[in-house]
């Protein structure tokens, strides 16, 4: 996929990629948006960041787990931020 002169190695959604957090850690559908963090999800400990991480990198045929930051990455914003760097998400469009 080609966004502003950039080619992107997927086409997913932040939907996709929320709704993706959000079956990992087993909570419904439309329960996390971009600013929720791990500080305020209970699922979100340790098993569940592992969770998260393996959920993406299927997601994102296997270029996940070479990323060092994603074992960090405590909120939805920061795994947002981190999928953009590596071009496997589309910056949001902005006004």
């Amino acid at each position: 996929m080609n966004v502003r002169g950039v080619t992107l190695n997927f086409d997913h959604s932040t939907t996709t990629v929320i709704a993706t957090i959000e079956r990992a850690l087993d909570l419904q559908k439309g329960s996390l948006g971009e600013n929720s963090s791990s500080a305020e999800i209970s699922q979100w400990d340790s098993l569940g960041q592992i969770n998260i991480i393996t959920a993406l990198n299927v997601l994102f045929d296997g270029t996940i787990l070479p990323i060092p930051e994603m074992a960090s990455a405590d909120s939805v914003s920061k795994i947002l931020v981190i999928l953009r760097r590596h071009l496997l998400l589309s910056a949001p469009d902005t006004i």
